[in-house]
């Protein structure tokens, strides 16, 4: 009998051994949550239950080949997928010697492709063509992925179609087909010549099929396709060629005259010259012509120079190791940029921003780069003599009566 009521506020007190296993049964799951943060931050660059085709040929998924970062973007190993598709590739910067593990180059017969760790900015160069280094900037940096300390770089999928000109979808499934141009040029062909089209063969207007656009003729007049076969740029034009950086088109018309059309046909430059090409895109530059004479074009359709020059840039000579040569770097005591440019048969240079003449066109007989051990050097001809361009741009300081007596 309670007859002081001791035990009514007095609590029940639990065995010491609950309370212990409480305690642990607390710390597993605690364990068991950190655990398992661990293996997704570990392990999120690892990807599973994927299927890869490359021009419809089911591929081996070998270990770390595709990796996903936290963000869920997937990458694949640029040199397997290389190797994979029958390409060249190299752990170095193009035309440099020795091996450099943070930069590679892809090249594909005459597409070079560049690319560098940590860095969303990549070059193209297109061998035998007179166009310079194009720069684009992916969606995302090249990320290195290291597995028993062997350094791997990666590239994000959604960036193969600027990167390598491949056509990479994925599904629900996580089935991932990847087709270079040629593939798809070639399940195209028999569909487009049952609507009497002819399919562009060249390797510059067949990268618009990684973008959904076919460029055709039919009765020698060009047009552009979707990948239903619809047209979205009339049959009108003489020639087609696609720009791939700004995604438009340079064509001609029956006259003979060039200018620039948007991705829907609209026109951006009037058709009103004899000839335009790019000429550098990383400057926005285009090389037009008139009347056999040539000038510089901004993008936005202004002009850098006249149309006076014989010729913009010096050609490339394979034989004797000379390379095609636009822009020349800072000069000392120079803070400008500088064009080659040819006028009566003399060549000379024009600041890159201006327009206006630096050097001028009237005694060397050539002006160009040479590519010695991995280092550009830039020389001049004149007088039957070769100079490094600086050594001359002293001398014509020094001794300019004498040049002008020559």
């Amino acid at each position: 009998m309670d007859l002081l009521n001791e035990n009514q506020y007095q609590k029940t007190e639990e065995p010491k051994g609950k309370k212990i296993v409480l305690i642990l049964l607390i710390l597993s799951i605690v364990l068991v949550i950190i655990i398992i943060a661990l293996m997704i931050v570990l392990g999120s660059q690892e990807t599973v239950g994927i299927t890869l085709y490359i021009n419809d040929q089911q591929q081996e998924i070998s270990d770390n080949l595709i990796i996903q970062d936290n963000q869920g973007n997937q990458y694949i190993e640029l040199e397997r997928l290389a190797h994979m598709l029958g390409y060249q590739f190299d752990n170095s910067e193009y035309q440099t010697y020795g091996v450099d593990t943070t930069k590679c180059y892809i090249r594909n017969e005459n597409l070079i492709s560049g690319f560098e760790l940590d860095s969303n900015r990549m070059y193209k160069y297109e061998i035998g063509t007179n166009l310079d280094y194009q720069y684009y900037t992916l969606n995302h940096n090249i990320i290195i992925y290291n597995n028993n300390n062997d350094n791997k770089l990666y590239i994000a999928l959604d960036d193969l179609i600027e990167a390598l000109n491949l056509y990479c979808t994925i599904d629900e499934n996580n089935v991932i087909r990847i087709s270079t141009m040629a593939y798809l040029s070639n399940s195209y062909q028999q569909q487009l010549q049952e609507r009497g089209y002819t399919l562009a063969t060249d390797q510059n207007n067949q990268k618009a099929l990684a973008y959904g656009w076919i460029i055709v003729s039919k009765d020698n007049v060009w047009s552009v396709l979707n990948t239903n076969f619809e047209e979205i740029i009339g049959a009108k034009f003489a020639s087609i060629y696609f720009d791939e950086i700004n995604l438009n088109y340079i064509v001609s018309n029956s006259n003979g005259k060039y200018g620039i059309i948007d991705n829907t046909g609209v026109i951006e430059q009037s058709l009103k010259y004899d000839g335009l090409e790019p000429l550098n895109y990383e400057n926005m530059l285009y090389k037009v012509k008139n009347n056999s004479q040539y000038g510089i074009m901004k993008s936005d359709g202004t002009m850098l120079t006249q149309i006076i020059y014989d010729e913009i840039g010096y050609p490339a000579e394979p034989q004797s190791n000379i390379l095609y040569t636009l822009i020349i770097p800072e000069l000392e005591n120079e803070t400008e940029k500088t064009i080659v440019v040819k006028q009566n048969g003399k060549y000379g240079l024009i600041y890159l921003e201006t327009g206006e003449t630096f050097l001028p066109c009237d005694h060397l007989d050539k002006l160009y780069s040479v590519n010695e051990l991995g280092e550009v050097e830039y020389k001049v001809e004149v007088q039957e003599q070769t100079l490094d361009l600086l050594q001359y741009l002293e001398l014509r300081n020094l001794i300019t009566v004498d040049l002008n007596q020559g």
